[in-house]
This record gives structure tokens, C-alpha cells and sequence, in this order.
């Protein structure tokens, strides 16, 4: 093609099929002027970074997103991931009467006396360790995460309330039995459970805020008796 009709064709058809494409050397383009073959390499190498950087964006968009939904500290999802993921498990429940499940709030106790000794390094580890004790009890169908602060909560799917009562038991019984270490020191783990069970036609905040009002008689109880 004659270089003059291969500069009135479209940057659409040149460039993909010309200056873009993965065998494309100088040397296609014998016969055109030299100014023109160095002007087409330059508009591919131009591209070519044009598409690095919308990649680099891309990713960092995911990246955000991303941390959008999760919790830095933990990995764990944070508030709003939580919500999203209970949102599609009522919706499911809505659709199917055995889609039933368990949700369990986690309230850590003391964390603040933690963090006043031993400082928030000490804290931040104590998160992670909490995190992953609650990981190794869930199911991968399961869903756990940090709502913030010491809350975390658990959500049991498709499970009934029975079923949900001997996992609990097992729950706080091993959670509370375990012991973070760092250094020559240790911490034990010690948390408040509130249980409330969900189905198609609960609100969210509804079983939020029954398994909080468990979790906080639970934890009177465990001040009025300590073990």
C-alpha cells in the first residue's frame, strides 16, 4: 500500500493492524519515508505505555476495591463487606426456606487493658491472632469478619439454631482456652458470644442488634463469674 493512502486510512485500522501488532517491525512498512516508520514506532511504543499505565490503574483500582470491603489489619472483611455478604445470604434465604443460618457476634474482653500495658503492636498482634483462631472454626462456606474496634462477628450459612448452639459451645470454648505469645509473654484469648438465628424474612440489623443484646448478657455474666 502506498504510503500516502496508509496515512489517510484510521488510526483504528492502522494502528491494530500495522504499528500494534505482535510481528510488526519498521521493515513492513518498506518504500514509506523514514520520517513516517520512525513516527509509527513512536505512536506504538506511545501505546503501548498508554495501555502499562491504564493496566497499573486497573489494578489499583482492584486493589481499592479491594480494601474497600476488607479489613487491613485482619484480612478479614470489614463492616461493609460483612453487610454486602449477609444482604446476599438473607436474599438466598428469602428464595430457599432452608437457607436458614446462625449469626454470632464476638465482643473481646479487656482488649482496651491490652492495648494500656502492652501497646497497640501488642494490640494489632492480639487482632491477628483472634482473627485467625475464629478462621480455623468456620467452614469455607462460612463467613467471618471485624466490624470493628474488638467486634468481630461470624455468620454460620445454612445451618440450623441447634446445630448453631453446639458450634457456638465448641467456639467458646476453644477461643477461650488459647493464648497469643510474643516474646517471652503471653495473652489469653477472651471474648463475649452473642447467638441469633436468621431466615428470609429477618431484617440484618434486626439479627444484629438481637445477638448484641445476647452478647452483652453474656458478658455481665462472665464478669459476675469469672473463670
Amino acid at each position: 500500500m502506498p504510503p500516502l493512502s496508509l496515512a489517510k486510512n484510521s488510526l483504528k485500522e492502522v494502528i491494530p493492524s500495522s504499528v500494534l501488532g505482535e510481528e510488526w517491525r519498521p521493515a513492513m512498512l518498506a518504500g514509506a519515508p523514514e520520517t513516517y516508520i520512525r513516527d509509527m514506532a513512536s505512536a506504538r511504543a506511545s501505546l503501548q505505555e498508554a495501555e502499562r499505565i491504564i493496566r497499573a490503574q486497573e489494578d489499583k483500582i482492584r486493589q481499592l476495591e479491594g480494601l474497600a470491603l476488607t479489613d487491613e489489619l485482619t484480612g478479614l472483611l470489614n463492616r461493609r463487606g460483612f453487610m454486602l455478604s449477609f444482604q446476599r445470604e438473607l436474599a438466598v434465604a428469602r428464595r430457599d426456606d432452608n437457607a436458614t443460618g446462625v449469626l454470632i457476634m464476638v465482643d473481646l474482653d479487656g482488649f482496651k487493658t491490652i492495648n494500656d500495658m502492652w501497646g497497640h503492636n501488642v494490640g494489632d498482634d492480639y487482632l491477628q491472632a483472634v482473627a485467625h483462631s475464629l478462621l480455623s472454626t468456620v467452614r469455607s462456606s462460612d463467613v467471618v469478619a471485624r466490624l470493628g474496634g474488638d467486634e468481630f462477628v461470624i455468620l454460620f450459612t445454612r445451618m440450623d439454631e441447634e446445630t448453631g448452639r453446639q458450634r457456638l459451645a465448641r467456639l467458646e470454648k476453644n477461643f477461650n482456652t488459647r493464648i497469643m505469645q510474643f516474646g517471652d509473654n503471653t495473652l489469653p484469648l477472651r471474648a463475649s458470644f452473642g447467638l441469633s438465628t436468621y431466615s428470609g424474612m429477618d431484617q440484618s440489623e434486626a439479627i444484629l442488634a438481637a445477638a448484641d443484646h445476647k452478647l452483652y448478657a453474656n458478658k455481665a455474666m462472665r464478669r459476675k463469674f469469672p473463670r
